[in-house]
């Protein structure tokens, strides 16, 4: 039987008192998806959060009401029951990076109970006429983020959406037309006309895709003499850098972007903006002996609990390891004025070319 409705009002006064959780929680998380997960692994994408109005949430719980199998019996029941009071959407430009992202959120987040559970949805599989697809994860902090002001937050978990662009918006229109039962049902010329728009999503995924790699390739090479080199053109963002690296994940990183953000910044730096300075600086580059050193350096940073920054033997970390060889102390340098007190954490990169020197020093 549904459950009474003498629980809405309490709900919504304890909702009311705990807003502001949830408001700090989704913040959080939408940062980390924006910073640590996609800028970081050049993967474009918009990300964006919201948190349940007071009246959204009150309107759900009437709608709930009227439902058998909805039978709450107490407050509580009803705030472990639903899951999406915080949201953060992830929405990719390219489909194939969905996949990315989870795998980057399992490793950035912990789920309520352990491990993220991953709930993917494409309903196109069952129903033919119903092109929704989208990535659902219920995600929470990590203990070394419930600190100062995320110290209240950690019995609480927020919903992420992982969909493309193109999908999210027939998602939205499909939503708002065909979800909206005391409006009745859409007519068959809507129905018609949601499922073309889902052929044209569809199609429009895969061009994207194609249209993205397109101009990876006409970007990595010159396509008449009017046109700069190349390899002298400065990389004009971390994408560009990506793309034009192209000859080095062919033969040695299949995962380049992965890890890239941080590493593009500190090339910025450097002034190793080209291709062709860029590759200079690297020399000698030996793939094989680079991840030999990798797999040495993680062991060390795996006997001090440090495993979840050991670098990835098929990333552009290869790269990062490479310039430790003779560009620590500038590296470090850089670095000395933008952490500590009041200026933020340790990068990751920072924090792998400390222990870098630790771990050199002590093989000395």
């Amino acid at each position: 039987m549904p459950f009474p409705i003498d629980l809405i009002f309490p709900a919504v006064d304890r909702y009311r008192r705990e807003r502001d959780r949830y408001v700090k929680l989704a913040d959080r998380v939408s940062e980390i998806c924006r910073n640590d997960i996609c800028d970081q692994n050049a993967i474009r994408a918009q990300v964006t959060f919201r948190v349940k109005s007071l009246k959204s949430f009150e309107g759900k719980l009437r709608r709930f009401s009227m439902h058998a199998d909805r039978n709450y019996q107490s407050v509580d029941e009803i705030f472990s029951s639903i899951s999406d009071l915080a949201g953060v959407r992830i929405a990719t430009y390219q489909y194939e990076d969905c996949a990315k992202v989870v795998d980057h959120l399992r490793q950035a987040f912990n789920g309520p109970d352990g491990d993220i559970q991953i709930d993917e949805k494409d309903r196109h599989i069952q129903d033919r006429t119903n092109y929704y697809r989208a990535i659902h994860a219920q995600v929470c902090l990590p203990e070394d983020e419930l600190i100062g002001t995320y110290d209240n937050i950690a019995d609480i978990s927020c919903e992420v959406q992982i969909c493309t662009m193109i999908a999210h918006v027939w998602n939205e229109i499909e939503h708002d037309i065909g979800y909206k039962p005391e409006l009745g049902g859409p007519s068959d010329d809507e129905k018609k006309l949601i499922e073309m728009l889902g052929h044209t999503v569809r199609q429009g995924d895969q061009q994207i895709s194609m249209l993205l790699a397109a101009n990876a390739r006409r970007l990595s090479q010159s396509s008449s003499s009017t046109e700069p080199d190349p390899q002298t053109r400065p990389f004009r963002d971390v994408h560009d850098f990506v793309s034009r690296m192209q000859d080095y994940q062919d033969r040695a990183m299949p995962n380049f972007a992965k890890n890239s953000g941080q590493l593009f910044d500190l090339l910025e730096d450097l002034s190793l903006n080209t291709p062709s300075v860029l590759g200079e600086a690297l020399q000698p580059f030996d793939a094989a002996a680079l991840r030999n050193e990798s797999d040495l350096f993680s062991t060390f940073l795996g006997t001090k609990g440090l495993s979840n920054v050991a670098p990835d033997n098929s990333s552009s970390d290869l790269f990062l390891l490479r310039l430790f060889w003779d560009r620590l102390d500038a590296i470090l340098d850089l670095h000395k004025g933008r952490v500590g007190r009041g200026r933020g954490r340790p990068t990751r990169l920072y924090r792998l070319a400390r222990q870098y020197r630790e771990w050199k020093e002590a093989q000395a």
